[in-house]
């Protein structure tokens, strides 16, 4: 197993270690679980459906619309 040293701000610190004690892992394991995108395995953070909104469904066709005129310089 490799080993990586990682120098982060104080904040960001006690963020991932309170985020590895509630999921009850040691950083190691937490870092690399959210390294490796086990974290996400439903796709994008949920906030982001929330903030943004969802769709569903096929994309439209959007074919080949002809230029816009353009006035001549």
């Amino acid at each position: 197993m490799g080993q990586l040293t990682i120098y982060l701000p104080e904040d960001v610190e006690k963020s991932v270690r309170a985020g590895a004690r509630r999921a009850r892992k040691t950083v190691s394991a937490y870092l690399a679980d959210l390294a490796g995108g086990k974290a996400r395995r439903s796709g994008w953070p949920t906030a982001y459906a929330k903030v943004l909104g969802t769709w569903e469904g096929d994309f439209p066709e959007l074919g080949d619309p002809p230029p816009d005129d353009v006035e001549p310089l």
